[in-house]
């Protein structure tokens, strides 16, 4: 037989079955919280005689309990009172029963209030406060289910890490791997550059003291040392060079103003 850690709170019993925290109430307990008159707790025999004796395919049960027609579900105890205890699973029924489908009668008030308390907590809980009860093994579906969480943690990374990739970044996204202090003073264009590459390549910045990936230079520094290599491949240009490049581009520009009308001619800055 299984043991069971009993417990009677003013005279109200609450039972929880060590071996799988499956928990039960006393018929008088179960009447009391579902706000019966004291003495009434005939009223729940009854019901439950009713469940037991019903028929699962054809019965005239409440929807809440058809569920349990024809089914025993009272735990089996060590308890020395040889109380009986309704499982957790029917109390709840029955609770839902007398809080929603019952007539008004004086306690349904207290039946609404413990039937949204144990809907936000659970039956069973609430009972293992009652008696003490704490979890000490595992069944096999949750340990089953611990041994998979790193796998889907896992599984949850590679999608945030797809969605990252197929969502635009947002304005003030930092790329890993980045100083704050240095981000921030990247010029706006080199920031789209590196967002692309750590998208793309998941390119980050090298560690200290070690050559950086992609070198350490501004687009407006790149510019200038392609200016700079043009300047080295053609060679010095003399003066003469530049007055004959003016010239030419002064010409161009009558050639074009000489195609546009005379008001617009007026406004020509040479």
């Amino acid at each position: 037989m299984d043991a069971i850690t009993f417990q009677t709170k003013d005279e109200l019993g609450f039972c929880t079955r060590q071996s799988d925290g499956v928990s039960g109430m006393t018929i008088r307990a179960l009447s009391n919280f579902c706000g019966l008159a004291e003495g009434s707790s005939s009223a729940i025999s009854n019901l439950l005689t009713q469940i037991e004796d019903s028929e699962p395919e054809t019965n005239t049960l409440p929807e809440t309990l058809k569920p349990f027609a024809g089914q025993r579900l009272r735990l089996e105890t060590n308890d020395s009172h040889g109380s009986l205890y309704v499982i957790d699973e029917l109390c709840h029924a029955i609770l839902e029963y007398y809080a929603v489908d019952a007539r008004k009668y004086k306690g349904k008030q207290i039946a609404v209030n413990n039937y949204r308390m144990v809907a936000r907590a659970g039956l069973r809980v609430f009972i293992w406060s009652q008696t003490g009860y704490s979890p000490q093994t595992l069944s096999n579906e949750q340990l089953a289910l611990l041994q998979a969480i790193p796998a889907m943690q896992q599984a949850i990374a590679q999608l945030q890490a797809q969605i990252q990739n197929l969502l635009p970044p947002s304005a003030d996204f930092i790329p890993p791997g980045w100083d704050a202090e240095v981000w921030r003073s990247l010029p706006s264009q080199d920031k789209r550059h590196f967002r692309f590459l750590y998208r793309r390549r998941n390119f980050r910045p090298s560690q200290e003291n070690q050559p950086l990936a992609l070198p350490a230079a501004t687009v407006e520094q790149l510019k200038e040392r392609q200016r700079a290599e043009v300047e080295r491949l053609v060679g010095e240009v003399s003066p003469e060079e530049k007055q004959q490049f003016q010239a030419a581009k002064l010409q161009k520009l009558r050639e074009f103003w000489s195609q546009a009308s005379v008001e617009e001619q007026k406004d020509m800055p040479f």
